[in-house]
């Protein structure tokens, strides 16, 4: 079973797209990645996912959110015929859906190997509601998504399994990007703040945010380059870039655009 919403407010800063329910998943192979943020989990038999050089196993109760544009492929671990790999999923996206899962977190994507029951059953429990409701109360769609995506951080945050790393890698080192991100931070300095190797660092990031702690600083400056861009019009550019830690010109125009898909002059003018 699955419903696609064809009426959508884009406007609001989340909007449902698309819900399925125990739909027997064909393959699939996206290589520039999907235009929704994806949620993907297993009922029954179990999917391979590949995604930035990782291969991983969905299995019953399993799941993976895939944030927009990164290319990934899957398809059942049964192949041929006897494949009855049976799948939840639903995508989303909004205005201000980048701004708000980088906020909570969430960077390529996020793999959950033992969900709690809450996350588990989030789509069985509201599916007969969207499906039965014509059309879904787009309001409500907005907060459907929102409230799954604090059930996905409130699961990062308790789950047992990444409390070490969080407590003596992640937050350390998430304290000092928010707390200096206008200055030259690189790998000593996260080394410094969690006396781990810069491997190890990079390897929990990769696991608990499918990201780096670099990326993570070029998304914090970004982001308060274009609140400054729209609060501060008599700034220009080049200054906004300096402000916000950039050493160079060029370097800001090249990740601004590389993130909102426009240089940061035009973000500009969209607004004045």
């Amino acid at each position: 079973m699955r419903y696609s919403f064809k009426d959508k407010d884009r406007s609001l800063p989340l909007y449902l797209d698309s819900i399925g329910y125990d739909w027997r998943q064909e393959a699939v192979n996206r290589p520039q990645g999907y235009p929704y943020v994806h949620w993907l989990q297993t009922y029954r038999g179990s999917g391979i996912v590949e995604i930035e050089n990782q291969t991983l196993t969905l299995n019953p109760g399993q799941g993976i959110l895939i944030n927009q544009g990164i290319p990934h492929r899957y398809h059942s671990a049964t192949p041929g015929e006897n494949a009855n790999w049976r799948t939840g999923y639903f995508t989303f996206g909004g205005a201000l859906v980048s701004e708000i899962t980088t906020t909570l977190g969430f960077r390529d994507y996020l793999y959950l190997s033992q969900p709690d029951a809450k996350i588990r059953d989030f789509i069985q429990n509201h599916y007969d509601a969207i499906e039965n409701t014509d059309p879904f109360h787009i309001y409500g769609s907005s907060e459907l998504v929102y409230s799954f995506l604090l059930l996905l951080k409130k699961y990062m945050l308790d789950n047992p399994r990444n409390q070490q790393g969080y407590q003596k890698i992640i937050a350390p080192i998430l304290d000092l990007i928010r707390d200096h991100y206008t200055d030259d931070l690189d790998n000593r300095d996260f080394q410094r703040v969690t006396h781990y190797s810069t491997q190890y660092i990079l390897e929990t990031f990769r696991t608990y945010y499918g990201s780096t702690p670099h990326q993570i600083l070029i998304d914090l400056r970004i982001r308060k380059a274009k609140e400054l861009l729209l609060n501060q019009p008599d700034l220009s550019v080049e200054e906004i870039g300096r402000m916000v830690g950039f050493n160079t010109y060029s370097y800001f125009i090249m990740m601004f655009k590389r993130a909102e898909r426009v240089t940061p002059g035009k973000f500009r003018h969209f607004y004045f």
